[in-house]
């Protein structure tokens, strides 16, 4: 305790004399040596993040500019075609009669009423 006692009264005493007392000259030094040591630090620290931003910057752009770019053939060789296949030209009146057939079966496999009275009840 003694020893910071003594430091504290050293600091307190050079940080009122001129930086050209001889006695507080190792103090001036290493107190400068310290302040341009974390300024360097900063400074490395800031560049390094500006540079880290402009690569991931550079990175982000060129990925935009990926996904951005559309791949026409890729687009036309994996889209559906088989709306195609069954494109016939059929006339108005063939389609009329293929419905007709259609629901003339769907009335004769099911009646259009069935009878909704318990079996106990009906008849």
């Amino acid at each position: 305790m003694e020893t910071l006692q003594q430091w504290f009264t050293y600091i307190s005493y050079c940080a009122g004399e001129p930086m050209q007392a001889p006695v507080c000259r190792p103090f001036w030094t290493w107190t400068m040596i310290a302040v341009f040591a974390i300024g360097a630090l900063l400074l490395i620290v800031a560049a390094w993040k500006i540079v880290s931003y402009k690569i991931k910057l550079a990175a982000a752009r060129q990925a935009e500019r990926r996904r951005a770019h559309v791949d026409n053939d890729a687009i036309a060789q994996r889209s559906w075609d088989g709306d195609k296949a069954y494109s016939a030209e059929l006339g108005s009146d063939e389609v009329e009669r293929r419905i007709r057939e259609a629901v003339e079966q769907r009335r004769s496999e099911s009646p259009p009423f069935p009878n909704l009275m318990p079996p106990d009840r009906q008849g």
